[in-house]
């Protein structure tokens, strides 16, 4: 039977991918109009710009597959579930199923009943949604552990080689780093703009934001390509505490450099202005800034990922 470290998580989050997005459609529909509903649809593959509904994907959809990914990877690694099978597939399609089910109705009520308490406090969105991802986390933990007997194991242990322990180290720290980076940017940016009234001035962070964002994605990947390099330690078992705390740190250190490109672009919205990639080199202050992000970016993420994962013991 075949086994794999990273194939059934990754049948995983795809299963998850796409029925968060049926599922989604589905409750929409449940609780729309007949009228509206007409509107929508045609709206929706008729009118809506494709760069629209590519970045619904990304942020709503993509981001929150990241994370599952790398929970799956974990929880079937300590429940030794590494075969690919008919049965393990079919359970599989099951836990997603009612994960899927349950997050969404677990963001409906957290969004309408926590808003009555938070809604006087400015950290209402972070707090919501810590509470939000931390139910979805013991949910998907717990529908693991209940399975956890129904699952085809293999009657040998997943043994982390020289050649599989750093790789299989990198991808985790991809994988949760580019879930928080990214799912806070995206708050970073909605609370930047929601008491913005002006309507050219919420036009020029807009677009300066949405370009922010490509930049900032851009660093992140170039950082992660160039700190695969210090993943080049063995160890024979998955470092849990390394990878929360190698996470953990070069997170906060990246989402400061970001908040501070936030506060310096909001208090001067129309220096920083530019409609195109390339109008960024016709201007010194936006040239300077996009170079010093992107080299912060990198290296934080190649320093932090050299302390922990670059020599075997400190």
């Amino acid at each position: 039977m075949e086994k794999s470290f990273f194939k059934l998580p990754l049948i995983g989050c795809l299963i998850y991918f796409m029925l968060s997005i049926l599922f989604n459609v589905f409750f929409l529909y449940l609780h729309a109009d007949e009228f509206f509903l007409g509107n929508f649809t045609w709206y929706v593959f008729f009118d809506v710009p494709f760069s629209f509904l590519l970045r619904l994907f990304f942020e709503h959809y993509f981001t929150d597959t990241l994370l599952i990914f790398g929970l799956l990877t974990l929880f079937f690694h300590s429940a030794h579930v590494y075969i690919v099978n008919k049965v393990n597939i079919t359970l599989l399609i099951i836990i997603m199923s009612v994960y899927s089910i349950v997050t969404y109705l677990i963001k409906i009520n957290t969004t309408v009943y926590l808003k009555t308490v938070f809604s006087l406090l400015p950290i209402f969105p972070i707090a919501l949604a810590i509470i939000h991802y931390l139910l979805n986390v013991l949910l998907l933990y717990y529908l693991i552990v209940f399975c956890k007997g129904y699952f085809i194991k293999s009657q040998n242990e997943f043994i982390l080689t020289k050649k599989n322990s750093p790789k299989i180290h990198f991808i985790l720290f991809s994988l949760f780093s580019c879930f928080i980076l990214i799912k806070c940017f995206i708050f970073m940016k909605r609370a930047f703009s929601i008491n913005v009234f002006s309507g050219s001035i919420y036009n020029h962070l807009t677009a300066i934001y949405n370009h922010l964002m490509v930049i900032y994605l851009v660093a992140i990947l170039f950082g992660l390509v160039f700190s695969k390099q210090s993943f080049h330690v063995f160890f024979d078992k998955i470092q849990y505490v390394k990878l929360f705390k190698s996470v953990l740190i070069s997170n906060v250190l990246i989402l400061s450099i970001a908040l501070i490109a936030f506060i310096v672009i909001y208090n001067n919205p129309s220096k920083y202005y530019f409609d195109s990639f390339i109008s960024i080199f016709d201007n010194i202050n936006k040239l300077l800034l996009v170079i010093l992000l992107i080299s912060l970016i990198c290296l934080t993420l190649n320093k932090t990922t050299k302390y922990y994962f670059g020599k075997a013991a400190f």
